[in-house]
């Protein structure tokens, strides 16, 4: 493992895509749950969100964010449009990728904002191409697909940091 800062890295990810409805409570311990296992002294951030099956999202955040108050800002939501990236190639349920990106928008670093606003313009107009308002929504799902692709390289870096902790 590369150390503390790849599993403040990683931890923010999962913090992001709790939050942004991308990952479950579940698939948050289990990745806490699988790193306690791998690492000789975890963080005990990590030991709580491990035993924290009862608890809201909101709290599981909390206490990531705890852990990655210093972490650099951009990476770890690239890395997430990355893996959004991956979801929507190998499923293109479209419906759900507009539900986590629109709550994704509320997350997004200042340090991002030319991804916020670009985001908040392709939300808009998909929602007007669904409502057929305005446009046609298989050329917004195009640009959203494309505006997606640039983070694709990202996602590599989330299974290299998992690979590590393996």
């Amino acid at each position: 493992m590369r150390g503390f800062m790849d599993i403040k890295t990683i931890a923010e990810v999962y913090r992001l895509g709790l939050a942004a409805g991308f990952y479950t409570i579940q698939d948050v311990i289990k990745w806490a749950d699988n790193l306690i296992e791998k690492v000789d002294e975890p963080p005990y951030e990590i030991i709580e969100v491990s035993l924290s099956s009862r608890e809201k999202p909101y709290f599981i955040c909390a206490k990531l964010k705890e852990l990655t108050a210093f972490t650099e800002e951009e990476l770890p939501t690239k890395i997430l449009l990355g893996l959004i990236n991956k979801y929507y190639e190998e499923t293109e349920d479209m419906t759900r990728i507009d539900t986590v990106l629109s709550i994704l928008i509320n997350y997004i670093p200042a340090s991002c904002e030319w991804i916020e606003l670009e985001l908040h313009s392709l939300l808009d107009e998909y929602y007007l191409a669904e409502q057929k308002i305005y446009g046609n929504s298989e050329e917004v799902k195009d640009r959203i697909k494309n505006f997606l692709s640039q983070f694709q390289k990202y996602s590599q870096y989330h299974t290299e940091l998992q690979s590590q902790e393996d």
